[in-house]
């Protein structure tokens, strides 16, 4: 994992996609101050995954992360986008790494302190800082 040197400041705002919900997998629940959140689940890791990907939302829009889909056949209809800051990483212990891809230039890195693999047991509770974005938001996204 190579990083750019992109400065990513605290006050960054980071996001990630959330597959459709279903009765099966449930991907949201309500926070306690209104809207939604996503669950511990879709802030964890692959067992062969050492990072959990995000992107910069200074670079990467909403809208831009869900035509991505398409790239794997994917249709992006019912994916759902949540937003959180590099602070509330850096809170639980995270850190982050601009790490760009052809497909996605705002792609980041979350690994523990020092570079390790990201700990799964810090999923709970980055979940709780996330926020699923609006519809609007989609379009319109929040800036830093």
């Amino acid at each position: 994992m190579e990083s750019t040197g992109e400065a990513i400041s605290d006050a960054d705002i980071l996001l990630r996609r959330v597959p459709p919900f279903s009765e099966k997998f449930q991907t949201i629940v309500e926070r306690a101050d209104g809207g939604f959140r996503a669950v511990s689940s879709v802030m964890s890791t692959r067992r062969d995954e050492d990072y959990l990907s995000c992107s910069l939302s200074r670079i990467t829009s909403p809208s831009q992360l869900l035509d991505d889909l398409r790239e794997d056949g994917l249709d992006p209809k019912g994916w759902l986008v949540c937003c959180f800051l590099v602070s509330d990483l850096k809170d639980l212990g995270l850190e982050i790494i601009h790490t760009p891809t052809d497909r996605d230039p705002g792609h980041c890195s979350i690994t523990s302190r020092g570079g390790l693999a990201y700990p799964n047991n810090a999923s709970k509770r980055l979940a709780r800082r996330t926020r699923i974005l609006e519809d609007h938001e989609i379009s319109n996204p929040p800036r830093q």
